[in-house]
């Protein structure tokens, strides 16, 4: 599960490291993903510095995780108008940068879940 922590923070960081590059605005706004990848990828390493802490980090980069998603959902409704019903996304950049952000954070938080159900069998 540390595998898909790591690789989830590493591509958030990316994301927002390579939309910073992207915008011309220079906000400092567009850099949360990797803000968010910092933190999820400092846990995975965190877990593995103290295996006996395993499951106590991985809980809390499932909590960061799900605040992330929380904090990027509505994007997925911009993205889906925007589709379907030919609405104009009122800042296209963000939205698709959060909306990345949504899919990258609901993917691992699936994941998770399913190593949690995973090792409670054996």
């Amino acid at each position: 599960m540390n595998d898909i922590f790591r690789k989830t923070g590493l591509a958030l960081i990316l994301l927002g490291v390579g939309f910073y590059f992207l915008s011309e605005t220079g906000s400092i706004t567009i850099l949360i993903p990797a803000f968010l990848g910092a933190i999820v990828y400092a846990l995975a390493l965190l877990s593995e510095k103290f295996p006996n802490q395993h499951k106590h980090f991985a809980h809390v980069n499932l909590f960061v995780l799900a605040a992330g998603c929380g904090a990027t959902y509505k994007s997925v409704f911009a993205i889906c108008d925007y589709l379907f019903k030919g609405e104009a996304l009122a800042r296209p950049l963000a939205s698709i940068e959060q909306f990345t952000t949504f899919m990258l954070c609901l993917a691992a938080i699936i994941a998770g879940i399913k190593s949690f159900v995973d090792a409670r069998k054996k």
